[in-house]
């Protein structure tokens, strides 16, 4: 698997599946913000009065009015939140005249009507209905105010005329009072007093009409009482817990993105592919359990992984290539996991197997996952101390299978070159593969100079134990050399007792009674080979530069 050239939506499903506890806990911290908010926020009552408005004698038309009619509603629901009508609801509440009413009362025009939704919100419900009533009263007070103040100036007015022509007539009748019936111009000045008498009439029926009138505006009613509210509007419960449910899950996937790109540990198989650019040959689930210091079985859930492993890496070399040298990443196990359980399965495929222990720091290697003896082993070989037959030895329960254990000699001879490749093509011919098990890359090169004799190299990961970094730093260091690189097998972080078991140094301890030091050569007590001496082997010895020295000497 190669990295993708654009993420599909699986891809991001494996990134919140791995992080699905950070994704749901951020969801539930986010919930539980949200309902501690709604029960420590002051709870708001809100009660609705439906004020029906209706045209009056001072009401006109306005053109590009949003509502239709002789009443402009836009304008009226902006009188609703003027001061005057403040005042007056103030006064009727009993509050204080400077009281902030307005910010507690909302006006709105349902569509196609003239009526008004006039709401009042309090902290309780009585103030709330309270307020309500208050703030209609005062609007159909101040509106029946502004119609009946232009008939006032009406009736006023027509009352001024009214005096004046009565003034005339009185004149009149004064005037026509001093003359006698023969007198010229009686005529005249009776009928134009009947004229006044007649303005005068007229000037009173005109009073009476705009006092009929005054007494018949109705700028509006109340078309529905505001009810006592049975709960607050808000906080809103199911709206608080909505919205922080709606913050709380994208940021729990923000989070879940963000643990993904800075994650140190190698911990899924999409890291080794995203972030190491590794192919993932095989990947052992967690779920497989690591119960004793052996080999998985065939038809176990680990055996399964490995012998499709071993199925993968046979397609992958030809019949001249036999050799695999598998390297970890960190020092521990992981290693000698991957070379014993696939060295295994190429076993039971009927395959002429060699096992070699080239790691001697790992906490449990060959021997003690084949049940073999460490030494002698393959730093003997090298050392000049043993030959190759004598190091090697057959796995029990495994008839195909040969394991070289890392020998005593591991502190003090290293492998060298020239010992490395007569060693792997000895062992090549003697079978069809060589499982190599190389030190680990982060803490030495042996692994490096081991695998430029081999014919493929497998890295061997840790889950939840190997950094990205120094994964991907291992991954470019065998690309450098001339030796295919297959890819990666992936190993869930705990390995059961794998991890329990001392380190060889600790061992050798333990069984000597006294300490060895990393700096001292324990092979004293090993027999050099001499000419001649060597037992018959089924491997052919390995002529390695001490051997030689010693020959010559």
């Amino acid at each position: 698997m190669r990295t993708p050239a654009a993420r599909t939506l699986a891809d991001y499903g494996v990134i919140v599946r791995r992080s699905w506890w950070l994704v749901i806990g951020t969801a539930a911290v986010a919930v539980a913000a949200g309902f501690a908010y709604t029960t420590v926020t002051e709870q708001v009552y809100e009660s609705t009065a439906s004020v029906l408005v209706l045209p009056t004698a001072s009401d006109t038309d306005v053109a590009g009015a949003r509502t239709a009619g002789q009443v402009n509603l836009d304008t009226e629901a902006q009188l609703v939140k003027s001061t005057q009508v403040a005042e007056g609801a103030a006064e009727a509440l009993g509050a204080d005249p400077d009281a902030d009413l307005l910010s507690q009362v909302s006006v709105t025009v349902p569509p196609n009507t003239s009526v008004l939704e006039i709401a009042f919100r309090a902290d309780t419900a009585e103030g709330a209905r309270a307020g309500a009533v208050a703030f209609s009263d005062a609007y159909l007070a101040h509106r029946l105010t502004g119609a009946t103040a232009s008939l006032d100036r009406a009736i006023e007015s027509t009352a001024v005329g009214l005096d004046a022509v009565n003034a005339d007539i009185a004149a009149a009748e004064d005037e026509l009072s001093g003359m006698d019936s023969g007198d010229g111009g009686r005529a005249s000045l009776e009928s134009a007093l009947d004229d006044l008498r007649g303005q005068a009439g007229e000037l009173e029926a005109d009073i009476a009409a705009l006092e009929a009138e005054q007494t018949a505006v109705s700028p509006g009613r109340v078309i529905n009482q505001p009810a006592l509210p049975e709960a607050p509007v808000s906080p809103n419960m199911a709206f608080n817990l909505a919205a922080a449910l709606g913050v709380g899950l994208p940021l729990g996937l923000m989070l879940a993105w963000a643990r993904h790109r800075l994650a140190r540990k190698v911990s899924y198989p999409a890291d080794l592919v995203e972030r190491c650019e590794l192919d993932v040959l095989a990947s052992v689930p967690p779920a497989v359990k690591f119960q004793r210091r052996e080999v998985f079985g065939a038809y176990s859930p680990g055996g399964r992984v490995f012998s499709q492993l071993r199925n993968v890496v046979a397609s992958q070399l030809t019949g001249e290539q036999r050799v695999i040298v598998v390297a970890g990443v960190a020092p521990g196990p992981a290693a000698s996991v991957v070379a014993a359980n696939l060295a295994t399965a190429m076993s039971r495929a009927g395959d002429r197997v060699t096992a070699v222990t080239a790691n001697p720091s790992t906490t449990v290697g060959l021997p003690e996952l084949f049940g073999t003896e460490p030494v002698p082993g393959l730093a003997d070989v090298w050392a000049g101390r043993v030959g190759l037959a004598a190091a090697t030895q057959a796995a029990p329960r495994q008839p195909s299978l040969n394991v070289i254990g890392p020998g005593a000699a591991a502190r003090a001879a290293g492998p060298t070159s020239e010992a490395a490749a007569e060693t792997f093509a000895t062992l090549a011919e003697a079978g069809r593969f060589v499982v190599v098990d190389a030190p680990p890359l982060s803490c030495s090169a042996d692994a490096q100079l081991l695998a430029g004799h081999a014919d493929a190299v497998i890295l061997a990961v840790q889950s939840q134990r190997d950094a990205i970094t120094e994964t991907a730093a291992a991954a470019v260091a065998m690309r450098q050399i001339d030796t295919p690189l297959l890819g990666a097998v992936l190993l869930p972080g705990v390995l059961g007792p794998m991890n329990a078991v001392p380190l060889p140094t600790a061992r050798r301890e333990l069984a000597s009674g006294h300490a060895v030091s990393a700096d001292e050569t324990p092979t004293d007590s090993l027999e050099a080979v001499e000419d001649g001496e060597a037992p018959t082997e089924t491997i052919p010895a390995v002529a390695t530069p001490a051997a030689r020295s010693a020959e010559q000497r």
